[in-house]
C-alpha cells in the first residue's frame, strides 16, 4: 500500500508541469488564435504520411503506404465503419428469437 501511495504521488508531482501548461494555454488570449488554426489544420491535411503495412500471411514482407493525413483519416473511418457492420451482422445472426 506504501508503494502504491508513492507511486500515486510521483504521478501527481510530474503531471503538474503538464497541469500548470493547459492552464496557460487557456488563458491566453485568442486574437489571432482561430486563423493561426485553420492555417495548420489545412497544412495538417495535406501532411502526406507513410506507414509500413504488412501483407497478411508474412512476417517478412512489408509494403509502404504514402497518403495524406485527411486519406489516412478516411480510411480509418471507413474500416471502422465495415467493422460496426460487421460486429452488427454477427450479433443479428446470433440474437436468440423466440
Amino acid at each position: 500500500m506504501k508503494k502504491f501511495g508513492l507511486g500515486v504521488a510521483a504521478l501527481m508531482l510530474a503531471a503538474q508541469p503538464f497541469v500548470a501548461g493547459l492552464a496557460m494555454a487557456q488563458a491566453a488570449p485568442a486574437g489571432d488564435a482561430p486563423a493561426a488554426a485553420g492555417a495548420v489544420a489545412a497544412d495538417d491535411a495535406n501532411k502526406e504520411i507513410c506507414k509500413g503495412e504488412k501483407p497478411t500471411g508474412t512476417r517478412l514482407a512489408k509494403k509502404k503506404v504514402c497518403r495524406t493525413k485527411a486519406e489516412w483519416d478516411e480510411f480509418y473511418r471507413l474500416q471502422r465503419a465495415e467493422t460496426e457492420q460487421m460486429q452488427r451482422n454477427d450479433m443479428a445472426i446470433k440474437t436468440p428469437k423466440g
